[in-house]
């Protein structure tokens, strides 16, 4: 099967005014959850009808991991509980966790590994929500983990986010380059844990090319590079929208082969990416990896992610 083309996510700038942003943040902040969500529903059939290439991307997608073809309620329900994850990012944001019920996976383990390794990498994806792992993260069990964030691509909802929770600026490692490496280690160097979607390269980022489903794509080395050179312990975490109010938090010890390559440290991570679509397929939102471009929909939203 031939994938969609792949570009490079980082030269597409901000096209939006940010209008249909604030406007969900400002409701969310006025409102409770049951009332504002229902909203979404007209701005996702608003975008849809013009949003050819980015169903097509979506379908393209679903048919690999549900199976089947994917109709038009599946990629409407792709495109609905990603503008959930978005809304549902204000009140994690803002400490209003009251209206969700939240299930964990591990919980006992992955407390036991930060007390003994407080500095660790987290490798996710954009999958799910991140904001719920942070935030639930940091406020029921103290666990404070930094996240490495190309700022200057998401000015717009950097902002937004910052005026949420002015604290959050603090907990960001900003995308500089060949710089950014040593920002991490730093931060390890401190004892203090560091988040990377590794899903997604930046710029001229080095690469290796992994199978996901029945694609190929490339995968950046340098998350990978640090943990093999200095043996910092690696952890997988997935913050996984179940529908309703609900969420699972999801993390693993992800382990390597003695000797493993880049690559197939690489695929192992995908693998586990690939595992996490499988239980919840309508939570991958990596959407210019599997080809989605930056008109319409994906203009007002990616830049949440």
């Amino acid at each position: 099967m031939t994938s969609p083309k792949l570009t490079d996510w980082t030269q597409q700038k901000e096209r939006t005014s940010g209008f249909w942003l604030k406007l969900i943040r400002g409701l969310a902040l006025l409102f409770p959850r049951w009332l504002v969500k229902p909203l979404l529903h007209p701005i996702i059939l608003f975008y849809m009808p013009i949003s050819g290439k980015q169903k097509a991307a979506s379908r393209h997608y679903l048919n690999q991991v549900l199976g089947r073809p994917a109709g038009f309620w599946d990629t409407y329900k792709h495109f609905l509980w990603f503008a959930t994850t978005i809304l549902d990012r204000v009140y994690f944001l803002t400490n209003r966790i009251e209206p969700f019920e939240v299930e964990y996976t591990n919980l006992e383990a992955w407390q036991a590994s930060m007390k003994k390794n407080p500095a660790q990498l987290y490798f996710g994806a954009h999958f799910g929500s991140l904001d719920a792992i942070r935030a639930l993260s940091s406020d029921l069990y103290d666990i404070k983990i930094k996240v490495v964030l190309k700022v200057d691509q998401n000015e717009t909802i950097v902002k937004l986010l910052n005026e949420l929770n002015p604290e959050m600026e603090t907990m960001v490692i900003p995308y500089n380059g060949l710089q950014t490496i040593f920002d991490i280690h730093d931060t390890i160097e401190s004892e203090q844990s560091v988040a990377i979607l590794k899903d997604r390269p930046v710029g001229q980022e080095a690469t290796v090319k992994v199978r996901f489903f029945d694609d190929e794509m490339l995968i950046p080395i340098a998350g990978f590079k640090l943990a093999k050179r200095f043996d910092i312990p690696v952890t997988v975490f997935f913050g996984r929208f179940e529908g309703g109010n609900r969420y699972h938090v999801y993390s693993d010890a992800l382990t390597f082969e003695p000797g493993a390559s880049l690559q197939e440290m690489a695929q192992a991570y995908m693998d586990e990416v690939a595992r996490q679509c499988r239980q919840s397929p309508y939570n991958w939102f990596n959407f210019t990896i599997i080809g989605w471009t930056t008109r319409a929909f994906q203009s007002e939203w990616l830049e949440w992610i």
